[in-house]
């Protein structure tokens, strides 16, 4: 992942940290590492405590990821009163397998702020982020 893509995402959670962002991640060439950072708007009714992306701004999104000839490689969001984790809702709704699910957590005490994970037929495991320049 590019440092400047993590840069985005946690700029992106700390903009309204009492609400969870949201977005895509893309990349492409073939080596797998995220270059592209895609933000949505949360339009969930709890905004607070969980994330959805509207179907038009996650189609238009798809479309842009497609147009730049990249591919969907992650989908993040924040928690802003919990752990960077993956809730037992994400997991029900981690609906793209082949993506890599990023957690953030605004808060300053965090022991992890980013953390990434591969969540498979209700199954979490955590991977490691690779920063790249």
């Amino acid at each position: 992942m590019r440092r400047g893509v993590i840069a985005a995402m946690r700029s992106d959670a700390e903009r309204e940290p009492a609400r969870e962002c949201c977005g895509l991640l893309a990349g492409g060439g073939g080596d797998g590492a995220i270059t592209s950072f895609y933000p949505a708007a949360n339009c969930a009714a709890h905004p607070a405590t969980s994330y959805e992306i509207a179907p038009r701004d996650l189609f238009r999104i798809m479309r842009e990821i497609r147009a730049a000839g990249l591919e969907l490689l992650g989908i993040y969001h924040s928690h802003p009163m919990g752990d960077s984790f993956p809730s037992a809702r994400d997991i029900e709704r981690a609906f793209y397998a082949d993506a890599t699910y990023f957690i953030l957590s605004p808060r300053p005490d965090a022991p992890k702020s980013v953390r990434a994970f591969s969540i498979r037929d209700g199954k979490v495991m955590e991977l490691e982020i690779q920063v790249l320049d």
